[in-house]
């Protein structure tokens, strides 16, 4: 009954009381897993953000559906799908997507809506009446009246009978705000959503006669597979009839890889924050030496002691934890405008925004954060309870008492890279992508492990190379090596942590000018045209617009053209209902195809004449097709195999493109219009004679609103911005990395400040001055950051081939050619050195004004 009490006050005494008397010895690894779990919980915040932005407008437009049919739905099937046994109700949708020229960067989903049928069904209704601004017979007239929600009207300011631009394919059209949408959330995501009635939709996005969807309601939801087969059977073979809830999956699958990454890349900080719980674990464990010495020798048993160093570090774990979950909004502000602009650049327009992290979001935060903490407070708790009580009340024995193997943990870190390979070859022949993670895990891991050893063996080689320099500057440096070799104890996490971050620095750095030198080397091959021209809303859009096909045949017949090339993005599904996005690809003008197995000119010829696709690599990952396989898709006429000639690089997005010609796509999709034209010029021509003719374009088919050119390196300088844009996320993580690891320098040479309290007095006791000890201690501190950076970049070096060979190759399925930034590299040793010196200006300072007496004293 006696022995809880006891052991509960042992702790109290001997762990809690101190951490609260002295919070300071512990405030680095507090604000460290503060940090990695504010970053964690932000990038959740974030990812969700952007998630819930879609999946809310998805559910405004989908109401209360049961099933949707969607594809290019011919108008007269309508009346039979409502009629048809099991369907309570069905309304008709016409869709779009549109921009605002007077509201830059603004995006509208546009739905054409029937009042009538979507009664009960659908919430994104006008409100008719003096409340809504307009009444039914005005909106039944269709014309220029459209409907927004309150928010809308908020965020712009606007009113009831305002007049509203919207710019579709074409020019921008005028359109009146005549009624407001009732049932609206009032969120971001509600607020980009606007409708007009139906016909007015289809003759305005250019679809008469056709629908983009019909939503169903049924009588009964257990009889929903007899429903899906008998409108199968009526309808086209490509259109898509399934529960609205499947296409959100989708779309949350799609981003999964994404989220994903960033989230494994937000515990980067949390792992740097453990090197310095660990620390701060071992400096209290330096603290109480002479007491856990006590307690071992009046027969305190091993459970007990490592139990008083768990309750330290759990205690830190969990305070920074709550700051963290604190913190997370404010930094989940500020990452979210760059998460919405990397997931609106590669998958689909959303918004982001911060916020508190939900319950379970919150409770995994603690998780991670104690967790964390507990993890690196284990080899300091291990030594306290294997503490010799004869020994501890040796003046200076901290590294007698806890000394580091290093060859033995060197071997470990060996092992470690050893099964980073073995999981490296494993990720890339079958096994599962997260293994890719576990690699990189490993190689930092590894990597740190060695650091006692390349620390140690680095001291002793440069304090030979001093031995014979006899001036106080070689003095002084052979005296900061012999402190950070005997203090190997403390310098060697803070040197692990350091050089952690460092290599997550090089890594992502490596990564980053790797994928863009592909890139940029990819479009050099692929974009050899002069000019190419697009819808302008596309470029916030997506490919949600098309130009006629009649903007190729006016280029073609301008004088000065040699060659005119188009493209069209059409999403077909496999007869398993697997998404398939296709290029329909015409004209030599749009440049070579990067085939992966030579051939090129065969291969492209063959395409151009319909005798075949070319896959994307990651497409061809994706589906497990490769040379001489086929690819069947679904058509209005059917189930069609199209063999496949080879696969092809591309960098447009993840899930992968099949190309065909266009002859081929007309002839099976019977879709006009085209996304993207490619000009080439003859040789020779002036640019006055360019602009003129794309000037004269954009008069024809709608001005500079509708339709936007690009010269050739207008147009690869977007494609940088892009992708500089896309990666803006990934550098705001990097840099709080290595704020993190270089506050350790901080705290690291403070706690060597207060160990060393007797040696330095002895220093200042036998001359030395006040400037030299302010020397020494800033030495170690440049010692620190040398051979941090110096593990870093080799540590980084590895790290960057699992994370362009492994990871991108596992879950994006592309090729990229490594390419080391030197430039960038040869300057990583300098400003981790003057970080370091940095940090340690103030424990320096301090170590120098230590008068004597008062140092000699503490022992």
């Amino acid at each position: 009954m006696r022995a809880a009490p006891a052991a509960a006050l042992i702790v109290w005494r001997s762990t809690l009381r101190p951490l609260l008397r002295r919070p300071r010895s512990s405030l680095l690894s507090v604000l460290s897993i503060a940090l990695g779990v504010a970053v964690f919980l932000s990038v959740t915040i974030a990812n969700r953000s952007a998630a819930e932005s879609f999946r809310r407008a998805f559910q405004q437009v989908t109401g209360l559906a049961d099933l949707e049919i969607r594809g290019t739905v011919p108008e007269e099937i309508l009346p039979a799908v409502q009629a048809m046994p099991g369907v309570a109700a069905a309304t008709p949708l016409v869709e779009a997507l549109v921009t605002l020229p007077d509201h830059p960067g603004e995006t509208l989903h546009l739905v054409g809506v029937d009042p009538f049928s979507a009664h009960g069904l659908l919430s994104l209704q006008p409100g008719f009446g003096a409340a809504g601004g307009g009444h039914l017979g005005e909106w039944l007239r269709g014309g220029e009246g459209v409907a927004v929600t309150p928010g809308f009207l908020s965020r712009h300011r606007l009113a009831v009978g305002d007049r509203l631009r919207l710019q579709g394919a074409g020019a921008p059209r005028s359109l009146r705000i005549r009624f407001v949408i009732g049932g609206s959330e009032g969120d971001a995501a509600g607020d980009r959503i606007a409708a007009l009635d139906l016909a007015a939709a289809q003759e305005w996005v250019g679809r008469p006669g056709e629908l983009t969807a019909i939503l169903l309601r049924l009588t009964d939801v257990r009889k929903r597979e007899d429903v899906v087969r008998r409108l199968r059977e009526m309808l086209p073979a490509d259109v898509s009839v399934e529960p609205p809830a499947r296409r959100t999956e989708r779309v949350e699958a799609m981003l999964s890889a994404f989220r994903l990454n960033l989230t494994a890349l937000s515990l980067v900080s949390l792992l740097v924050g453990m090197f310095f719980v660990g620390n701060a674990a071992a400096a209290a464990v330096m603290r109480q030496q002479v007491s856990l010495g006590i307690l071992r020798a009046a027969g305190t048993g091993r459970p007990l002691i490592l139990g008083t160093v768990f309750a330290e570090a759990g205690v830190c774990g969990l305070v920074g934890s709550l700051l963290g979950i604190l913190a997370a909004p404010l930094l989940a502000g500020v990452l979210a405008a760059p998460v919405a602009t990397t997931v609106s650049s590669l998958y689909l327009p959303v918004e982001a925004r911060g916020g508190w992290p939900s319950v379970a979001e919150a409770t995994a935060g603690i998780l991670a954060g104690v967790g964390a903490a507990l993890l690196a407070a284990w080899i300091p708790a291990r030594q306290a309870a294997a503490v010799d009580p004869t020994r501890v009340l040796h003046p200076g024995a901290a590294p007698e008492l806890f000394p580091l193997r290093a060859a033995r943990l060197a071997l470990l870190g060996a092992g470690l890279l050893l099964l980073a390979a073995a999981t490296s070859l494993w990720a890339l022949h079958g096994g599962p992508a997260l293994l890719g993670f576990a690699a990189a895990f490993c190689v930092l891991a590894g990597f740190s492990l060695a650091v006692p050893l390349v620390t140690d063996l680095s001291s002793r080689g440069l304090r030979r190379l001093l031995v014979r320099r006899e001036a106080a500057r070689g003095t002084i440096l052979r005296l900061a090596l012999e402190q950070t070799q005997r203090a190997l104890h403390r310098t060697a996490p803070t040197i692990a942590a350091l050089a952690a971050a460092v290599a997550m620095t090089v890594g992502i750095s490596v990564m980053i000018h790797s994928f863009r030198g592909s890139v940029v080397a990819w479009t050099e091959r692929t974009l050899n045209a002069d000019l190419f021209i697009a819808p302008a809303a596309n470029e916030l859009l997506g490919l949600a617009h098309t130009l006629p096909d009649e903007a190729a045949a006016w280029w073609n017949n301008r004088p000065g053209i040699r060659s005119v090339g188009t493209f069209r993005e059409f999403e077909a599904r496999t007869p398993e209902g697997v998404p398939v996005t296709l290029g329909a690809v015409s004209g030599r003008a749009r440049g070579e195809i990067d085939f992966l197995h030579g051939g090129v000119a065969a291969k492209t010829e063959a395409l151009r004449n319909g005798r075949g696709v070319a896959l994307s690599e990651s497409l061809g990952r994706r589906l497990g097709l490769g040379p001489g396989s086929a690819l069947t898709l679904q058509t209005p006429r059917g189930a069609v195999t199209l063999p496949v000639l080879d696969l092809y690089r591309d960098y447009t997005r993840d899930r992968g493109i099949a190309l065909l010609s266009s002859e081929t796509f007309r002839a099976l999709w019977s879709k006009s219009g085209v996304h993207s034209l490619a000009i080439e010029f003859v040789p020779g021509t002036p640019d006055t004679q360019r602009e003129a003719l794309c000037a004269e374009f954009l008069a024809a088919f709608g001005g500079r609103e509708a339709a936007v050119c690009y010269g050739n390196r207008a147009l690869r300088q977007r494609i940088a911005a892009i992708f500089d844009q896309t990666f803006a996320v990934t550098a705001v993580l990097r840099t709080i990395a290595i704020a993190v690891a270089v506050g350790g320098v901080l705290l690291t040479l403070g706690l060597l400040v207060l160990e060393r309290a007797r040696d330095l007095g002895v220093l200042r006791a036998i001359g030395a001055s006040a400037g030299q000890i302010l020397r020494v201690v800033l030495a170690e501190a440049a010692v620190i950051g040398l051979i941090a950076s110096g593990v870093g970049l080799v540590s980084g070096a590895a790290l960057s081939l699992v994370l362009t060979w492994v990871i991108n190759k596992a879950f994006f399925g592309w090729s990229i050619d490594l390419a080391y930034p030197w430039g960038d590299l040869a300057v990583v040793p300098l400003w981790m050195t003057a970080a370091a010196l940095a940090a340690g200006a103030l424990p320096a300072r301090r170590a120098a004004a230590t008068p004597p007496a008062a140092a000699l004293r503490a022992e």
